[in-house]
């Protein structure tokens, strides 16, 4: 990848943060915005792992409601409340991915963020056994104040 030796080197966070963004861009621009979104989520799901999937799994089956389970998920920054029996609301009050939150300037895109949308919907697949939808509606690293995320279980 194009000037790697730049991230390796970069002193700060900010910095690597901003070699990340080209390199989002460069992957979008390459491969196109459908197959960089799969690579993200991919990457989230990776990132999730087994010993979180465990434990989401045992957090859902320790539960005695879906709103049970999503209040045991909330905390700190992170909230998440029963939209309908279908859709959770996620939300985080901040960029809680260490590569990228020390951005200086937004991300122009929110292909970055695909990787949280993997890493939600393997947490709530694992928890629910079955597939999850996770739609990504808008991201700190954009310039929001907030990331926001619907989970349709």
């Amino acid at each position: 990848m194009q000037n790697v030796d730049q991230f390796m080197s970069a002193s700060n966070r900010a910095e690597k943060a901003e070699w990340i963004k080209g390199a989002i861009e460069r992957l979008e621009q390459k491969l196109g915005k459908e197959k960089s979104i799969k690579i993200m989520e991919k990457c989230g799901r990776e990132c999730f792992g087994p010993k979180h999937s465990e434990q989401a799994k045992n957090l859902m089956s320790e539960s005695k409601s879906t709103d049970e389970f999503i209040g045991k998920l909330s905390r700190g920054g992170v909230k998440f409340k029963l939209k309908d029996k279908n859709t959770v609301v996620g939300e985080y009050t901040k960029c809680y991915c260490s590569l990228v939150n020390q951005t200086s300037r937004p991300f122009s895109s929110k292909i970055y963020c695909y990787c949280g949308v993997g890493h939600i919907k393997q947490q709530f697949e694992s928890a629910f056994g079955k597939p999850v939808e996770v739609e990504l509606v808008h991201s700190v690293i954009t310039g929001a104040k907030t990331c926001n995320f619907l989970i349709h279980i």
